[in-house]
């Protein structure tokens, strides 16, 4: 169970950080590459909305460096949800096959980020739908599997480690509760706005802000196996 904790801890906290270096990194050396991105200039994504995610890594220099991080984020988040499972099964939370759902789901948005990553840069048709379906289920595995990760929890977070995961616990379910509000909004932001330019800002904007939380959520995850082994010793 030791080892257990802390493979789990050291996979989740890279799991969690090397998308957030990947996506700013990329951004950042683009832009000082002289890349062209709609405002020649740099802006803050996250208030702005002039540039994507996908947008910002998916040429020059900056299209290496993220698909060199990503690629082994996609191993570690594969293998972030199996430690996931396996802790699972040694919690009094949820039940072996809640276990295995939420690490299929986990899985397989990891499995659909290594088609998004190894099709970015490339325009033709077949890569344009690897690109589009790859990110669509990657998000939406991942999302649904940290969901039902914080709803396996909540209800037993004051009796796991002795009461030690109840913050954690109360940190991821505030981290996909950002997730799926912006979600939401995004969903509905067509019915909200007619501006197509400013459409795709706002729909710029909320990638950021949905990814950080997104990443996050693997440090808190992190921090849960740091808490429980600290209990185990």
């Amino acid at each position: 169970m030791v080892r257990l904790l802390r493979a789990g801890f050291a996979v989740t906290l890279l799991a969690g950080l090397l998308p957030i270096v990947a996506a700013h990194a990329a951004y950042l050396l683009n832009v000082h590459a002289g890349e062209a991105f709609p405002a020649e200039f740099i802006c803050l994504p996250y208030l702005d909305g002039c540039v994507s995610i996908s947008r910002a890594a998916r040429s020059g220099p900056g299209l290496k460096l993220f698909q060199a991080l990503m690629l082994p984020s996609a191993l570690l988040l594969f293998l972030s949800w199996r430690c996931v499972r396996q802790w699972l099964a040694e919690l009094p939370a949820g039940s072996a096959g809640q276990a295995r759902t939420i690490a299929a789901l986990g899985m397989v948005g990891a499995v659909f980020l290594v088609l998004y990553v190894t099709a970015l840069g490339h325009e033709d048709e077949w890569y344009r739908w690897q690109r589009r379906y790859g990110v669509i289920l990657y998000f939406g595995g991942t999302a649904l599997a940290q969901l039902l990760l914080a709803w396996v929890l909540w209800p037993a977070r004051g009796r796991l480690a002795d009461g030690r995961l109840r913050r954690p616990v109360a940190a991821l379910t505030g981290l996909v509760s950002v997730q799926w509000a912006l979600g939401v909004f995004s969903s509905l932001k067509r019915l909200l706005f007619d501006d197509p330019q400013l459409i795709d800002r706002i729909e710029n904007v909320i990638e950021w802000w949905y990814a950080l939380p997104m990443s996050l959520a693997f440090l808190v995850i992190a921090w849960m196996f740091a808490l429980t082994d600290e209990g185990a010793r």
